[in-house]
């Protein structure tokens, strides 16, 4: 028998009643994956659940006094172990709470503290029956958010948690949720950055349409904590190129089919993030730039323009540098298979200008980008798929060239470390990125040729 069925039999045998809760069992029903192992013990005081854990494993106490006790054992993971409790609002933010554990509650009232009825499904641990007080599973299976209880407004991060569980479940907040969400923006400013980009980071990757997502956020009022995001809505495009609507509309199709570019890709968590990242922030330039010329709205430079932009909304919502460098390049070169000749000369000069992102990445951006106008063709432009092809042909499909000439050739040649190698070595890179030598050897030569007019 597994260690974690003899913890559940023990409870059992103790007199209480042990119970999964919260995603595991959703996504149980939804029979998608889930590594977490949430379980709540009823009739059991804490002090008596800490004894009989004892015999696993070492019992951490130091959440006793908000009903979490941890488990840690040699061959399990850490388990938590909850008991049912009651939570007070007494403040501003999600620390303003006064905790009350009681393990005489029902399931239905220890439910109501939980945030929407999708998350408030209970399954008997020992014989794996469910209890769905709330009505949580009908809810689940008609795609709906709905707030578990009237306290669901003592937590604004709820809201944001509303946001990434409509983009995974592609499901829309009640009316009366809605109006629930409302009501809490004013305590945005009281969310910390860890919280807000634990969600936005969910949203990315686990978001299967992303795009409901962010229309949860315009229709409770959320969006406007984002105004970068809330100004595409609106903004005109050119019927020729852009038939689906405004840049709102084209960004959440774009988000969309980022998406499905991720799961067909089977990318992993840093990859889909800066897809869909790059998808999200790709044209927040346009707002500042459109303007109608010649009756024609035309949006000139927005690719440059919008990388500010696409700055400030990232670090606002808590983005990692490590996605940040990657994606702003992606959001300023987006453009440029439509306006630069596909030559070797110009495709590794792009790999050096995308820095930390790469040719492959920008190519899916791309392929979002043109997926995002229907009923337009979807798919890579010619000049796309030609830069991938020559990307790949002279190795900087993944990364930028390597210098094939630096500080130890100068060295080998007889010349002390001065400063005026940098200017050389850069020089010789110049000529390398031009076609002017592609090998060590001739880029040998090449400097040889340099330090000539140099000695002169």
């Amino acid at each position: 028998m597994r260690d974690i069925e003899k913890i559940i039999q023990a409870i059992a045998q103790a007199g209480g009643v042990a119970y999964q809760v919260g995603g595991c069992v959703r996504d149980q029903i939804l029979n998608q994956p889930n590594n977490d192992f949430d379980i709540e013990v009823f009739h059991i005081d804490a002090q008596s659940l800490i004894k009989l854990l004892s015999r696993f494993g070492r019992v951490n106490e130091v959440g006793v006094s908000f009903g979490v006790i941890k488990l840690h054992t040699s061959r399990l993971d850490d388990i938590d172990f909850t008991l049912p409790r009651r939570e007070s609002k007494t403040g501003r933010g999600h620390r303003g709470f006064q905790v009350e554990v009681d393990h005489t509650m029902t399931v239905a009232e220890a439910a109501l503290r939980r945030d929407f009825t999708i998350n408030a499904i209970y399954r008997n641990a020992h014989n794996q029956s469910l209890l769905d007080p709330h009505g949580g599973i009908a809810d689940l299976q008609n795609r709906i958010l709905r707030a578990t209880s009237d306290h669901f407004v003592e937590d604004p991060l709820r809201v944001l948690r509303g946001m990434q569980f409509a983009a995974r479940f592609d499901a829309n907040l009640t009316p009366e949720t809605s109006e629930m969400c409302r009501a809490l923006s004013h305590e945005y400013s009281t969310l910390a950055l860890e919280r807000i980009w634990n969600e936005w980071s969910k949203w990315a990757i686990q978001g299967r349409r992303p795009s409901q997502g962010l229309r949860v956020l315009n229709d409770c009022g959320w969006i406007a904590h984002y105004p970068e995001l809330l100004a595409l809505q609106g903004v005109q495009q050119d019927n020729q190129w852009h038939p689906e609507g405004d840049v709102w509309t084209h960004t959440l199709l774009v988000c969309d089919v980022a998406a499905e570019i991720a799961e067909r890709e089977d990318l992993p968590e840093h990859e889909r993030m800066v897809l869909l990242f790059a998808a999200l922030c790709h044209d927040l330039g346009k707002p500042a730039t459109t303007q109608c010329v010649d009756g024609r709205w035309r949006s000139p430079r927005h690719s440059e323009v919008g990388v500010p932009i696409a700055e400030s909304f990232l670090k606002r919502i808590g983005c990692p540098l490590a996605i940040v460098e990657v994606v702003l390049p992606l959001v300023a070169e987006h453009l440029i298979h439509i306006h630069s000749e596909v030559s070797p000369r110009n495709v590794r000069r792009l790999a050096v200008r995308l820095g930390k992102a790469s040719i492959v990445q920008l190519g899916r951006l791309v392929e979002s980008d043109m997926g995002g106008r229907p009923p337009l063709p979807r798919g890579l432009s010619a000049q796309m798929k030609q830069m991938l092809q020559l990307a790949e042909s002279i190795d900087v499909l993944h990364t930028k060239p390597e210098r094939l000439i630096q500080g130890r050739h100068l060295i080998e040649l007889g010349y002390a470390p001065a400063r005026w190698f940098g200017e050389k070595l850069d020089a010789c890179y110049e000529a390398q990125l031009d076609g002017r030598f592609e090998s060590e050897l001739d880029g040998i030569v090449y400097l040889k040729e340099l330090l000539k007019l140099y000695d002169k």
